[in-house]
């Protein structure tokens, strides 16, 4: 009983001191993006570690807080779904922009047993990222498909022989079960903010995002950016 009583003291002490999940922020030119996240401290060890999860969906604002995934929760988004929607993406309906000026984190993480997100997990992980913006630049809503994630979305890298290629999957065209899962509308003006992980290694690689529900329709590409990747993810890039 006494050795019971101890250990629970122990565990309420210690709780106690936990480090408080660190809030950032950060100046787009446009609004401000608050993000509460613990510190990154690993990087991705392959291509399928992609998920670009969602952390807001919305209008722009002054202020958008991105510390947590984006959720559906209980009131609808819609009343009745988007009357008509965009499926095919073009330059002149969407805009796809990766922020690399500033550091972010995309975390895993994991419930407990009470179905909440338990940010002390010894299981998370927090990979060091850069984040994703896409805007509707159209006055038509956008369909981006099912989940809570930018499931119409892949990487790709260029080779040394100058050919872009494609390293990795859409969510979309995985066996996905979207039981549950909320329909995603971009609403003339708004956004989403997510999030794309970051490699490591001693190979400076180009690098894009291309964003399309299908391989046989045009794709929406953000910006370049670098990843740095190892040697044998380079062989992937380079197909050897």
């Amino acid at each position: 009983m006494r050795t019971g009583i101890i250990l629970l003291f122990i565990l309420l002490f210690s709780s106690c001191f936990r480090k408080p999940i660190p809030v950032s922020f950060f100046h787009t030119g446009e609004f401000t993006l608050e993000d509460t996240s613990h510190s990154a401290n690993e990087y991705l060890q392959s291509f399928e570690d992609d998920g670009f999860p969602i952390y807001y969906l919305g209008p722009s604002k002054d202020t958008i807080n991105i510390g947590t995934r984006y959720w559906r929760r209980g009131e609808c988004r819609f009343e009745e779904y988007p009357a008509y929607c965009i499926f095919r993406y073009s330059t002149s309906n969407v805009s796809v922009q990766v922020a690399t000026s500033f550091p972010a984190c995309e975390s895993l993480e994991y419930l407990n047993k009470e179905r909440f997100i338990d940010h002390y997990c010894d299981s998370n992980h927090y990979y060091h990222a850069s984040t994703i913006i896409i805007r509707n630049l159209c006055d038509t809503a956008v369909s981006l498909g099912i989940t809570f994630s930018v499931s119409q979305m892949h990487r790709e890298m260029l080779n040394s022989r100058g050919q872009w290629v494609k390293v990795n999957k859409k969510l979309c065209e995985e066996w996905l079960c979207g039981t549950g899962q909320p329909n995603i509308y971009l609403m003339p003006g708004e956004l989403i903010i997510s999030k794309v992980g970051h490699f490591n290694g001693k190979h400076t690689i180009p690098c894009r995002l291309a964003l399309g529900r299908s391989n046989a329709f045009a794709q929406v590409y953000s910006n370049t950016f670098t990843e740095y990747i190892n040697d044998s993810l380079l062989q992937i890039v380079e197909g050897t």
